[in-house]
């Protein structure tokens, strides 16, 4: 079933929605749909009017809890940044946080269109997942502006880790959890990126033997916690 993402809750769909819903599937009055908004999802019946597409709600679906992950990656080219977006979105991400990194060869620029589109291909894979809600988009200028208090546990997936794996570090996940994953650029981090992870807590785990891309890395550890979810 189509499922669709209100910016704020209202009685109407809009936009590229709209048009979706109009030419590209066809639908007609009385089709059901799924609208999300304020991470709560709705079945709803469409009502259309000439060009306007309204809808009325049916039933609430119930939520899954699962905990909050918030994926920070080390700026990555394009559009591998693009990829990230794409299947941390699919693996269950809430949020994804892109920093520039020593080993970063992007550079942060024309930030403002680059968000549009990540948040574009952001909504289009919650969809496509059946999400509750379309995980948030930052772009961050350093390391040193992110909040790392906010989380429980921060895990940081080190080439040069050899031992510790994510089943050691992190035997239970809980819902209610909140857990942030680093991820290095193409080069990988580097040694002072390491020491000053290390003063903020953060846990150094291995994503097994071999060594994974840095726009597909994300996937081994959210795979992961979402199995573990309890």
């Amino acid at each position: 079933m189509q499922r669709y993402f209100l910016s704020q809750k209202s009685n109407q769909i809009t936009g590229q929605d709209a048009h979706h819903i109009l030419k590209v599937m066809r639908m007609k009055s009385q089709d059901e749909v799924i609208v999300c908004y304020d991470h709560r999802c709705f079945l709803s019946s469409l009502i259309i009017h000439d060009s306007d597409v309204f809808f009325e709600e049916i039933k609430e679906l119930e939520r899954m809890n699962t905990p909050k992950i918030t994926l920070i990656q080390g700026l990555p080219k394009h559009p591998k940044s693009e990829l990230v977006v794409k299947y941390a979105t699919l693996f269950g991400a809430t949020s994804i946080l892109f920093v520039p990194m020593m080993r970063s060869i992007a550079k942060l620029d024309n930030e403002a269109n680059k968000q549009k589109r990540l948040e574009m291909i952001a909504k289009e894979a919650s969809e496509l997942a059946h999400r509750f809600d379309v995980p948030e988009i930052i772009l961050e200028s350093s390391f040193k502006k992110i909040h790392w208090k906010d989380f429980d546990t921060i895990l940081l997936a080190d080439e040069n880790e050899k031992t510790s794996t994510l089943d050691q570090v992190l035997p239970l996940v809980s819902s209610q959890m909140k857990i942030a994953l680093v991820i290095g650029p193409e080069g990988g981090i580097t040694d002072q990126e390491r020491e000053y992870l290390s003063s903020v807590h953060a846990l150094s785990v291995s994503l097994g033997k071999y060594i994974l891309p840095t726009e597909l890395a994300a996937l081994y550890a959210l795979s992961y916690l979402s199995i573990k979810n309890t």
